[in-house]
């Protein structure tokens, strides 16, 4: 499913990467961040996402929008920008959102079955094609 280690590693483009994790926006904090910026939470933490960083010094890079997940707990995550926004990334609560995580393999391991949809098909994504169980064990 590949994720950002290879694609920040100049293994892959941004477009193979085909894991996501769905998170929904529970928090806006205006101007909490670092200089002033916006944060928000979300219900994606180490358990959802894995702890690993990797070159891109993030744990996961919100599609579509400006933010990443730059501080993890257990739980839940706190989402900062990535880059200077103009308003127009501003996330809002009870948006779902989709995460790429920085380690496709620890993230698989928290899930017991994988939802696959076809980006390119008729529901451009929104459609799931199959259901992925992985087996579990060593």
């Amino acid at each position: 499913m590949l994720d950002l280690q290879q694609l920040h590693t100049g293994l892959i483009h941004r477009t193979q990467v085909a894991q996501r994790v769905l998170a929904t926006v529970n928090s806006y904090y205006p101007g909490r961040g670092a200089d002033g910026t916006d944060e928000a939470m979300c219900d994606a933490g180490a358990i959802a996402m894995s702890k690993d960083t990797g070159p891109s010094g993030t744990f996961g890079e919100v599609l579509g929008k400006s933010w990443r997940l730059g501080r993890i707990s257990q739980e839940h995550g706190t989402l900062v920008k990535a880059t200077e926004g103009d308003g127009e990334n501003k996330l809002e609560i009870g948006e779902v959102i989709e995460i790429v995580g920085q380690h496709a393999c620890l993230i698989l391991a928290a899930y017991p079955w994988y939802y696959v949809v076809d980006s390119e098909g008729e529901g451009g994504g929104k459609i799931v094609e199959d259901i992925w169980v992985p087996w579990k064990g060593w």
